[in-house]
């Protein structure tokens, strides 16, 4: 089993480098990263494709989805991690947005511990069990395509490598050495013999 992460395509926010919400749609760059990206991946023998239901991951999936003449499957679970509502908008240098994470970091490994509304760690590994185990369960001997986010797409890497083992203090660590590019492919094995494995990470070779 293969699985293509694929982060979706330059949005306006990510242009603007702000914080997102989820009705964002991509910026003209991002169009043309999404086709230049399913021209790509149309020599891939692909057999699902899922998305995130955000906006600007559907708008890349449905690209890619046209040129493999694949349907296309919208997952809630994809979606990017849920920050708090009171940073959406700002900049990301925003003085009220950089005095609001860097509380939620220093308190990250407080189990049910949140400023507001946003995902914690035990949110986050609920979320990501969920989401390796219903591929392994849906499709183990098929090749999937995942169109997702940024940040999540770290948190399902650091389930994959540590297991039960990840914690808190170890996803941080991971999340802020691992960064994704716009279009970026990230690809996954799984064998009965070692389980999960990362082939590629962040692949833009075609932009």
């Amino acid at each position: 089993m293969k699985v293509y992460f694929v982060r979706h395509a330059e949005s306006e926010a990510n242009k603007a480098n702000i914080h997102q919400s989820s009705d964002i749609k991509l910026s003209r760059v991002g169009i043309k990263q999404a086709k230049i990206l399913a021209e790509r991946m149309k020599k891939l023998d692909i057999d699902f494709i899922y998305s995130s239901d955000y906006q600007r991951a559907k708008q890349t999936a449905e690209i890619i989805s046209s040129v493999l003449d694949k349907p296309i499957e919208y997952w809630s679970d994809l979606r990017e991690i849920r920050n708090p509502s009171e940073i959406m908008g700002l900049k990301h240098q925003d003085q009220l947005s950089l005095k609001i994470r860097e509380k939620i970091r220093k308190n990250f490994h407080k189990e049910n511990w949140k400023y507001s509304d946003e995902e914690n760690f035990n949110d986050l590994k609920n979320r990501g069990d969920k989401v390796l185990d219903h591929l392994l369960n849906k499709h183990k001997n098929q090749n999937v395509i995942c169109i997702s986010h940024g940040t999540i797409l770290t948190f399902f890497l650091a389930l994959m490598i540590f297991e039960d083992k990840l914690t808190p203090e170890l996803y941080l660590k991971f999340r802020y050495h691992f960064w994704t590019a716009n279009t970026g492919i990230t690809i996954c094995e799984y064998t009965d013999q070692y389980g999960w494995g990362i082939l590629t990470f962040n692949d833009v070779a075609h932009l």
